[in-house]
């Protein structure tokens, strides 16, 4: 209670060093003092507290800290999942596992707290001291009686420098690469408990074994579907469902109209912030024509806490509650049946079709309800499912007398599916008809909320488009390899820099090669009057005049020169990490190999271009989906025999972009840059969106 209190107080009152809330100093506090109290204890030592180090301006003292990590690599968990009650198994397993070493390292012993906690696993402060053998022993025994797949990757990292105010400011960074690093292992020796060996020694001789395809650890029963383990963590999600389904849990829910789903792939670029040395290109203090007056923030444990803990809090909050939960719920139907003697057992998930339309319905009281998309209330008429009995497939039919709404706690449900909320991913299920707007409105929030750094903060956001029956094993591969695509940092050259007309924004156009970038950045700090000093610089590795002295505001970060964006020059080179985007249109399960980033991943302000270039085409009142689709086969075919950028290709697109009446909405260098294709390929090939609706 009192730290959700701190919340709302604030660290100091004075601009810029106000962004730290109490709760974040609060917090910090506690973590480092409960180690090095713990510390004291075990090592039966008084650490000394001196003086006052006015070279280094901190208090002398004894105090030294480590960083605890129980690491998991939950995206190869994820990987797994045959179904998506797998996948929400492994989630809560996941969660729970995390919970469960928070309470033994916080609270049985006390030893520090959770300073952090990410897709690679949960981080606390230890004191200054090798990890005991025991300790991990426990932390492993503890983890296996949650899901023995977890794999923990238990260690502790100690922070580089001789004084603890150095170790401090990288140490986070350093313990989350080095469990990057144990992750790309594939199995940890230490791992290898006797769970694993009593389960294979005599799993039964009285009928045959195989290999659980979920897990792919323990041993089945031969045609099961998986082993008793994995079926009873899918029948757990199950029952949680029953107890709230108001959001799903079946992935044929999530499908629009024509069958397909979309899991949306989101990543911050936090590595340098992480490790502090981003933070010092924000200043406490700023003076005109003074690059040695300009003071860089000291990135502190409550200050790199502020930053993750944002990142978390924009997918959490704005992306999830905000963004997704906006989206319209969906109704269930019942379907009731003649034939109730033929039913199967209760809980059974059946596919099939219905008066000829795919669907899949869930054996529910003497009925079936829907657990698929279904636009609107059906009407009764004949039910064909698909069932499996001793491991062998037959078709029923059934005759629905009567569609029907299901009770008020089953009647709706909001089609989104999160999977992944922290600081540096994001994935979540959406119905693929939506996925775009969405990415448009976390495009606009991204820019909102970050657009001050997000020339060093860079956002990546990506879509797999599938199939409701593709397998999630290769959904999720897709989106780990998405998740792989470079956010680093570029030359680029400024074209121009101008405020607004109300003078709150400076609005900055970038080029690369033929990418363009326009940003609008805010120079006022939220109350819209005081000029903002502290926040919106730009790494300048070359300036138009030759020297950076005319720039009034500028400074200086392991020997590179920052510059504000006020005092950007046309012709003046940046190094900026630009925010991505890629989609992929996953019809088969081979397609995952071939994404490529460097191919496939463009500007994430580009799509709002695609968005406006298909809304131009279909304002033109004489185009139609066959003429669009010939002047787009047009292009393909002379593409390949002309190059993009010969004249003669140029002429004939100029020329059919007029004779069609499309110069005013695409360019030549829309088609020859590849964007054209893309436009259409998103809203014609993916969403089946139509020129007249």
């Amino acid at each position: 209670q009192i730290l959700k209190t701190f919340q709302y107080g604030l660290g100091d009152t004075r601009r810029p060093i106000n962004e730290v809330t109490l709760a974040d100093w609060a917090a910090i506090v506690a973590a480092l003092f409960k180690a090095a109290l713990s510390g004291a204890i075990l090592t039966n030592t008084q650490p000394q507290i001196r003086q006052w180090d006015n070279k280094a301006k901190i208090i002398d003292h004894d105090f030294r800290w480590r960083i605890l990590r129980v690491n998991f690599d939950v995206l190869a968990l994820y990987a797994k999942a045959v179904k998506i009650a797998d996948l929400l198994g492994y989630q809560r397993a996941i969660d729970q596992a995390c919970e469960q070493v928070k309470s033994l390292i916080e609270e049985e012993y006390p030893l520090g707290n959770e300073v952090y906690r990410d897709s690679t696993g949960i981080y606390f402060t230890f004191p200054d001291l090798d990890l005991f053998t025991d300790l991990a022993q426990e932390i492993r025994r503890l983890l296996e009686q949650v899901e023995p797949e977890l794999s923990p990757r238990i260690a502790v990292t100690v922070g580089d420098g001789q004084k603890a105010a150095e170790q401090l400011k990288g140490i986070l960074a350093k313990a989350r690469c080095e469990a990057l690093r144990d992750l790309g292992q594939p199995f940890d020796t230490a791992n290898f408990t006797s769970y694993w060996q009593q389960l294979w020694e005599n799993p039964g001789l009285e009928q045959n074994w195989e290999l659980c395809p979920v897990c792919r650890l323990r041993p089945m029963s031969e045609g099961n579907e998986a082993c008793e383990h994995c079926l009873k963590r899918r029948g757990s999600r199950v029952k949680e469902w029953q107890s709230d389904p108001r959001y799903t849990i079946w992935i044929d829910e999530l499908a629009d109209a024509n069958g397909r789903v979309a899991l949306l792939v989101g990543k911050f670029g936090l590595e340098d912030w992480l490790s502090g040395e981003l933070v010092q290109t924000l200043l406490v203090a700023a003076k005109a024509n003074e690059p040695i007056g300009c003071v860089p923030k000291n990135p502190s444990p409550a200050r790199l806490r502020r930053i993750w803990e944002t990142c978390q809090r924009f997918w959490m909050d704005t992306v999830e509650n905000q963004i997704l939960n906006g989206l319209p719920d969906r109704t269930r139907w019942l379907l009731e049946v003649e034939q109730k003697a033929s039913l199967p057992p209760p809980g059974v998930v059946c596919d099939g079709t219905f008066n000829g339309d795919p669907i899949s319905v869930w054996h529910f009281g003497d009925a079936f309800l829907t657990i698929s998309f279904v636009p609107e209330q059906p009407k009764p008429g004949l039910l064909s499912l698909t069932r499996e009995d001793d491991g062998r497939k037959s078709q029923v039919q059934y005759r629905v007398r009567r569609v029907v709404a299901p009770s008020k706690q089953y009647s709706r449900y909001r089609p989104i599916l999160t999977m992944l909320a922290s600081p540096d991913q994001f994935l979540a299920f959406v119905p693929a008809a939506d996925a775009l707007e969405i990415v448009e409105q976390i495009r606009g929030e991204y820019e909102k909320q970050f657009g001050k750094v997000q020339n060093r903060l860079p956002l990546f956001f990506g879509i797999v488009f599938f199939p409701r029956k593709m397998p999630l094993v290769a959904v999720i591969d897709a989106a780990q390899r998405m998740l792989e695509t470079p956010l680093v940092m570029e030359e680029w050259r400024v074209e121009y820099c101008c405020p607004d007309s109300q003078g709150l924004d400076q609005h900055v156009s970038l080029s690369r090669g033929g990418e363009r970038i326009f940003w609008k950045i805010a120079t006022k700090m939220g109350d819209n009057q005081t000029d903002d000093l502290w926040y919106p610089y730009f790494f300048v590795i070359h300036f138009a005049d030759g020297t950076p002295d005319d720039r009034s505001y500028r400074f200086q970060h392991n020997g590179h020169w920052l510059v504000h964006v006020k005092e950007l020059k046309e012709g003046d080179v940046v190094s900026i990490a630009p925010s991505r985007f890629a989609y992929l249109w996953l019809d088969h399960t081979a397609k995952r190999f071939e994404f490529d980033p460097q191919r496939d991943a463009m500007l994430l302000s580009e799509l709002s271009h695609l968005s406006k270039m298909w809304d131009g085409i279909r304002s033109i009142p004489e185009m139609t989906d066959t003429q669009l689709h010939d002047i787009s086969a047009l292009f393909e075919v002379k593409s390949t025999l002309w190059q993009r950028e010969s004249r003669e290709f140029q002429n004939l697109v100029h020329a059919t972009l007029k004779r069609a009446g499309m110069l005013d909405v695409i360019s030549i260098e829309d088609v020859s840059s590849g964007r054209f294709v893309r436009c259409l390929e998103l809203y014609v090939r993916i969403l089946k969106r139509k020129i007249k609706n």
